[in-house]
């Protein structure tokens, strides 16, 4: 055993740090401030382009997502087939197998005052300060609570006896009024999540997703289980420290803000925040420098952009890009090459689009 690393957040970019850190060899400690996993809501989609740094646990895999079909002010635009390829996953299974199957200790309601450095648990209080001699190894992982950077509201309901919804499709509805997205999304066996997420407030994409519900009838009949609500970091990265320990997670910006996608980008930046620690590198250097990390600058800069356009503008914008070019800069992906074979055949487009994503 090479000595302990604690972990602050049992979210995504926890996981990520705590698994690295036992398989490393270290005794890895996970506090999590609520009695259960996965907590704040989300569509639970992982997709699958090759940079997660751990395999997924095929038993914590509620659906296997081989299509997508994006929309835009009700207007078809394209389908994704054989294009993409991702998973569905029981979110609070997947944590804990990432933190305990490597033999990490979980603790729940575990609470952190970032004032004192103390995390107090039911059984025990525990003093964490990083950096410097005898001071100890491990990272904050607290969630969107701990971000400085600018969030938006995401809403959706938990809904079952919902027929015609495929259940290895991802349904993805542009509305370029409220610079967001409203979304279908299978969500374990007999249940669909109905959400929306934009830069309005809470009622008003409340309204928005109940009439979203009303136009299509295929919800008609559908028994609403629950309504749940939850911010989003989409201020781009926030790097820093929180008395010592590295931020990570969706505490550092690991969001990709065009899409809100954040389980991918945080384990990777828990997993990369780990590896540093334990090799003595500059934690917010190696963060820094991933190809996530990348990915979240660009979309961020991409953000900025078309928020400074009318709705109108963001719909041309959206309808003129190949699917292509849509998959590349949704998935955080960017490989240049293909962007640029995408759009071989329309100059304007390219140079439009080049235009945003310097």
């Amino acid at each position: 055993m090479k000595g302990e690393f604690y972990v602050i957040g049992a979210g995504p970019g926890g996981a990520g740090a705590a698994w690295r850190a036992s398989r490393e060899g270290f005794r890895v400690v996970v506090f999590e401030a609520s009695s259960k996993l996965a907590s704040k809501p989300c569509g639970k989609g992982v997709p699958l382009v090759g940079d997660l740094p751990m395999r997924i646990p095929r038993d914590v895999v509620y659906h296997r997502i081989r299509r997508a079909v994006m929309y835009v002010n009700g207007r078809l635009l394209f389908e994704y087939e054989r294009m993409f390829d991702g998973y569905i996953v029981d979110k609070a299974a997947m944590l804990e197998a990432l933190i305990v199957e490597n033999g990490g200790e979980l603790v729940t309601r575990a609470k952190y005052k970032p004032g004192s450095g103390v995390v107090t648990s039911p059984t025990s209080s525990v003093e964490l300060r990083g950096r410097g001699p005898g001071q100890v190894k491990g990272v904050f992982a607290g969630g969107h609570a701990y971000y400085s950077g600018e969030k938006i509201m995401a809403i959706q309901y938990i809904a079952s006896s919902v027929k015609e919804v495929d259940e290895e499709t991802l349904e993805i509805y542009f509305d370029t009024q409220i610079l967001g997205y409203y979304y279908v999304f299978p969500a374990g066996p007999g249940k669909v999540e109905i959400g929306v997420g934009g830069f309005p407030g809470f009622q008003s994409l409340k309204r928005g997703l109940d009439h979203f519900m009303k136009r299509d009838p295929r919800f008609r009949q559908a028994r609403v289980e629950k309504l749940e609500g939850a911010r989003i970091a989409v201020g781009g990265l926030r790097l820093g420290h929180i008395n010592g320990l590295p931020l990570v997670g969706e505490a550092a910006g690991f969001v990709l803000p065009l899409t809100g996608e954040g389980i991918r980008p945080s384990i990777i930046s828990g997993y990369e925040a780990a590896g540093a620690i334990i090799e003595g590198a500059d934690v917010l250097e190696r963060l820094n420098s991933t190809r996530i990390s990348r990915a979240v600058r660009i979309q961020r800069s991409i953000l900025e952009k078309v928020k400074a356009m009318d709705p109108r503008e963001r719909e041309k914008l959206l309808s003129m890009l190949p699917r292509e070019a849509h998959a590349e800069i949704a998935l955080g992906t960017l490989n240049m090459n293909r962007i640029a074979r995408s759009l071989v055949d329309k100059p304007q487009v390219a140079v439009r689009l080049l235009s945003i994503l310097r």
